[in-house]
């Protein structure tokens, strides 16, 4: 089978979707199935490169609009490869319309992969969004062979798919078991980085709007002990740093940009790890579940998708927003180890249920049944 994803950036930007494309396309590979990617060329980059087996295909964007690279030859990309079967990952204005547009004429399969309705940073890009969530998506997922979402409850919430939830499957997307997992060695990840001794709180991710990270640094203000140490970079950086300083916290500690191959040891020296995100942005909570793998309990926005993945036996849920509950539960944890160790426990046997084995395997299956 020559399965061909569709997607904005893959190996030149490191992502929860370009990750999950990455994994999902290897235990393809492994079955014995031709995978490739379209995506869009950055400067400086080549047109086509075999990227750990996966054949990446790139097309020059004429300019990008609201963090979305226009590609206007990304139809003629799709008629080059002319594969077996189309997984488009959107929503992705140019990328996942195309792709069902592409798939339709053609007469091949197109399992839409709804990962989120579109977020943006600016209120002119949120009217954009909510123009396209009206009039466009509804055709694409309307057109689509089959459509999946990484929830129910996500699906359910989605001002698109839930008008249509008789089409809608859901799989969640997966994580890696032995490169996340209590037992690895954390080596002098601490010293590298000058962490403390004492209990760590830790965020890993980019610093955008949507993953509400200026409230768990303020709940910091009303945490008794433990620091709160943040990896990653993003356009809310120079803002979440004055916001530490104003606050005059000095249990906050930012380490930038990490090599992502540090990210297990990082969750593995953490006592919790928090996911404080905001809005539907939000749709899974890929980093949550890398730690839950990694054996740490986890402190997370009820958020549809996030609240079906961290359960009550391994992780405690807030309301958005919400400094003071988040902070409370901190306190609560950093406060009793025993409790701490049984959700821990629980984190990782939840975390085994989503192997990337398992959910390649549901992907597989469904393709099957719309090639057939």
């Amino acid at each position: 089978m020559h399965i061909c994803h569709c997607f904005k950036t893959f190996s030149l930007n490191v992502g929860g979707v370009e990750q999950d494309i990455r994994y999902l396309s290897q235990e393809y590979i492994k079955a014995g199935h031709k995978v490739c990617v379209i995506t869009a060329r950055l400067l400086g980059s080549s047109e086509r490169e075999i990227v750990d087996g996966i054949e990446e295909i790139r097309t020059s964007p004429l300019f990008t609009v609201f963090k979305v690279p226009v590609m206007p030859n990304y139809y003629h990309c799709l008629s080059s490869v002319n594969p077996d079967i189309i997984h488009a990952h959107g929503t992705c204005p140019g990328v996942s319309d195309i792709a069902v547009l592409w798939a339709a004429i053609h007469n091949r399969p197109c399992l839409l992969n709804y990962r989120f309705d579109g977020n943006a940073d600016s209120a002119i890009g949120t009217m954009f969004a909510n123009l396209y969530n009206f009039i466009i998506n509804p055709v694409v997922v309307a057109k689509a062979s089959a459509v999946v979402a990484t929830s129910m409850s996500y699906a359910e919430t989605s001002p698109v798919l839930r008008r249509f939830l008789k089409r809608v499957k859901a799989i969640p997307n997966g994580v890696d078991l032995q490169r996340f997992n209590p037992g690895i060695e954390t080596g002098a990840i601490r010293e590298k980085y000058n962490l403390p001794a004492d209990e760590i709180v830790f965020f890993a991710g980019r610093f955008v709007e949507y993953k509400g990270l200026e409230y768990v640094i303020r709940a910091m203000k009303h945490v008794q002990h433990g620091t709160l140490v943040i990896a990653g970079t993003g356009s809310l950086e120079r803002h979440l740093k004055q916001l530490t300083e104003e606050e005059e916290l000095t249990n906050v500690k930012f380490l930038g940009l990490i090599a992502h191959e540090e990210l297990p040891q990082l969750y593995r020296i953490s006592d919790i790890y928090v996911l404080p995100s905001i809005s539907r942005g939000e749709n899974f909570g890929n980093s949550a579940l890398e730690a839950m793998a990694c054996g740490t309990p986890v402190i997370a926005s009820n958020l549809p998708g996030v609240k079906e993945l961290v359960t009550d036996e391994c992780g405690i849920k807030v309301k958005p927003k919400d400094s003071l509950s988040i902070a409370d539960n901190i306190n609560l944890l950093l406060a009793d180890a025993s409790l701490r160790a049984k959700m821990g426990k629980a984190a990782r046997e939840n975390a085994e249920k989503y192997s990337w084995s398992d959910i390649a395997r549901n992907y597989l299956k469904l393709y099957e049944k719309l090639l057939h």
